[in-house]
């Protein structure tokens, strides 16, 4: 594997560049928005990175990864070219599906987004949001301008279908800090329907001292909404580890302190309020 070497900023020897902030993030569909006979050539870049901490099992002795063979149930080892696909019909049985037989049923990759519906934007329910995707126009500048601005304008976004890797899946076109944007959207089957649940049926109703000193609690604590103050603790706290280890410090591990006993409801909201006065 090639090594990669660090790039540094002219004016900043200590300071090294991300290979990510020099290269533009690469497109992972193209194709067109289309609406009636309006055709508009796009690209799809993702809007996210994923930023967490991951690990890799190693061999504590040799430090070298972990590997993982395919065993079956009967205890014997299977190959790649060995595997077919199993529907469960019911636990411990299940009808053999080929590859083949699979990718004939999946939707016909298609490079075109049909847009058929307009809707108010804040009628989509953030609940069925999944990933969200930057489209570029693909040499349709002029009218990629006009759809912009026409969404941005209207506070209107429009339904369609777009398919990924052989998956079809809902996609909700909108405006969104002066680009398009393709937010991939969940099926309604795919989502909880909270007001079935039994626990969160004939819940007690809150007294009406607790409601007043909750919405004190509330008021005091409210302000706008900043997601930057917001930091992954997690993930700073190992890089911070794993630098002190490499200069060879000892590491102290602090064990965490136990959350107080519970109060009393109402006593707790008291005391909260205190608090924040």
């Amino acid at each position: 594997m090639a090594e990669l070497k660090s790039v540094t900023k002219s004016n900043d020897k200590s300071e090294p560049v991300s290979l990510e902030s020099i290269a533009p993030a690469r497109a992972i569909w193209s194709g067109s928005l289309s609406i009636g006979l309006v055709n508009i050539p796009v690209k799809a870049v993702p809007m996210t990175k994923d930023r967490h901490i991951s690990f890799r099992m190693l061999h504590e002795r040799c430090k070298t990864p972990i590997h993982y063979k395919k065993y079956c149930e009967e205890n014997e080892e299977v190959q790649q070219d060995e595997i077919v696909y199993g529907y469960q019909l019911e636990k411990g049985k299940y009808l053999a599906l080929d590859k083949k037989e699979i990718e004939a049923l999946k939707p016909e990759s298609s490079a075109v987004i049909e847009l058929d519906r307009f809707v108010e934007f804040f009628q989509a329910d953030p609940h069925y949001f999944d990933k969200s995707y930057l489209l570029i126009p693909d040499g349709s500048e002029n009218a990629y301008a006009l759809l912009r601005q026409i969404m941005q304008k209207t506070g209107k976004a429009a339904i369609g279908r777009m398919t990924i890797s052989s998956k079809e899946h809902i996609v909700l076109i909108h405006y969104y800090l002066n680009a398009v944007v393709a937010t991939i959207m969940r099926y309604s089957d795919e989502i909880l329907d909270a007001s079935q649940r039994p626990e969160l049926i004939n819940l007690p109703k809150p007294a009406e001292k607790e409601l007043v000193i909750a919405k004190e609690i509330v008021d005091k604590l409210s302000g706008d909404l900043d997601l930057s103050i917001y930091h992954d603790r997690y993930k700073e706290r190992v890089e911070e580890m794993v630098k002190t280890k490499l200069k060879g410090k000892i590491i102290h591990i602090e064990k965490k302190k136990a959350r107080p006993a519970s109060k009393d409801l109402m006593e707790a909201l008291r005391q909260t309020a205190e608090s924040l006065k």
